[in-house]
């Protein structure tokens, strides 16, 4: 067969009965964040039934040693001389939430919709993936590189089981991070870094003198002060202010910041952090654009604290950045992968070929998001977030709910089909 041919043919073995079917199964196996077992071990199952080699990672709960998970790796061997690609999707859904007019396990379907925890994010990702690989092997047509399919566990704790792939050295020369993106393709995407500042009150006793108090400077106030110099959250930094960073076209309104945390303790009260009465800690994130780095960052809310102790002498501060150390899930740095990368231009043409529509490039459908691609991509492998289900339809995300439309999924199956075909046949 022509290479049209293989593609018409590849895409002709993609069905709404076989996507739906999936994903009706997917949802209807709970998986909360380091409790993906059973469906993990349903996707081995199925992905050893339609031709897939599997085997199983055990991964460990970062601060629970004795808690532990485990995530699929399915395997498409090539006969060689082709690039590799990983498709990677996570198992644990978004917050689970009361709320629900529907059963979030039930998996219904309606009027085309698919509605259920993880419809979208991420089972559905996960599921288009899979059907698409599946659609490979019964089109009975052979790639050169080799296809992983990975769902993977914990990303909402920062991406922990793509961080085991990392670690265990499961790794591809290209990827596509099976996120939900409204099937636009996110080519880049913001970072995220977490920011934690302490300060400390002087010592000021009961019947202070004026010389004391002419020193003391409130551990709240100090951080207040330090909030008023940051700026009000979810506005952008702006150009010039006190961060360095060049504006990226793609990603308007970034950099931003958001304030997390403020906690205090009392002396008369009971104490919660282990903090003592004289402390107070902050912590807020930055979201980043391409460009901006740790040092960076680090070096910037260093001259802004620097800068308000040329003020306030008395300011008294320690920062740690990333704010849990360098093993803190929530420091990803921002990706970007050239429109012109042949990763980009396969996922387009095959976004074009399934949804006879011009495909959509850039962050529109992830802006300010950020996903295990992230990961993957600071890992060296150029990756791409794509994936059904669009967030801008809910007033607020995470949200009771969820629901994705079948064409979407059947959609991504088809793209990511082709993708696949055109990048590792």
């Amino acid at each position: 067969m022509s290479k049209g041919e293989d593609y018409g043919h590849i895409l002709s073995q993609i069905s709404d009965q076989q996507v739906l079917a999936l994903e009706q199964a997917a949802l209807r196996i709970p998986s909360s964040t380091f409790e993906e077992q059973q469906l993990a071990d349903y996707l081995a199952n199925h992905m050893s039934d339609i031709g897939l080699d599997v085997e199983m990672l055990e991964v460990t709960h970062p601060a629970k040693p004795g808690k532990k998970t485990r995530q699929p790796i399915g395997r498409l061997k090539g006969t060689g001389g082709g690039p590799s690609l990983m498709l990677n999707g996570h198992m644990d859904p978004g917050v689970e939430m009361s709320g629900w007019t529907v059963d979030p396990y039930g998996a219904k379907f309606e009027d085309g919709w698919v509605w259920g925890m993880g419809a979208h994010d991420d089972k559905g990702g996960v599921v288009a993936a899979t059907c698409a690989v599946e659609a490979i092997i019964r089109s009975g047509v052979r790639l050169k590189g080799d296809v992983l399919v990975c769902p993977v566990v914990a990303h909402k704790m920062g991406g922990v089981g793509t961080r085991a792939l990392v670690k265990q050295g499961v790794l591809t020369d290209l990827a596509i991070n099976m996120e939900h993106s409204a099937n636009t393709i996110a080519n880049i995407c913001v970072g995220i870094i977490m920011v934690r500042i302490r300060t400390k009150t002087p010592d000021l006793f009961f019947r202070y003198s004026r010389e004391a108090k002419s020193r003391y400077f409130n551990a709240i106030e100090q951080q207040c002060e330090i909030i008023r110099r940051i700026g009000p959250s979810l506005e952008q930094i702006p150009p010039g202010g006190w961060m360095t960073y060049i504006p990226h076209p793609d990603l308007p309104g970034f950099p931003t910041h958001t304030i997390d945390t403020i906690h205090k303790e009392h002396y008369y009260h009971p104490n919660y952090t282990g903090m003592s009465s004289r402390e107070c800690e902050m912590t807020f994130q930055v979201r980043t654009v391409p460009g901006q780095t740790l040092d960076t960052v680090k070096a910037d809310v260093i001259r802004l604290l620097e800068g308000i102790k040329k003020d306030r002498s008395n300011l008294d501060y320690e920062v740690t950045i990333p704010a849990s150390g360098m093993d803190d899930g929530w420091f990803q740095d921002p990706m970007e992968v050239p429109r012109t990368h042949p990763l980009v231009v396969a996922l387009a043409e095959g976004q074009r070929i399934a949804s006879n529509a011009e495909p959509l490039i850039g962050a529109s459908g992830r802006i300010g998001n950020v996903g295990d691609g992230n990961i993957l991509n600071a890992a060296g492998v150029p990756t791409v977030q794509y994936g059904p289900g669009d967030i801008r339809m809910y007033k607020e995300w995470p949200t009771p709910d969820e629901r994705v439309q079948l064409k979407d999924l059947v959609t991504a199956a088809k793209a990511v089909a082709y993708a696949t075909y055109r990048l590792c046949g």
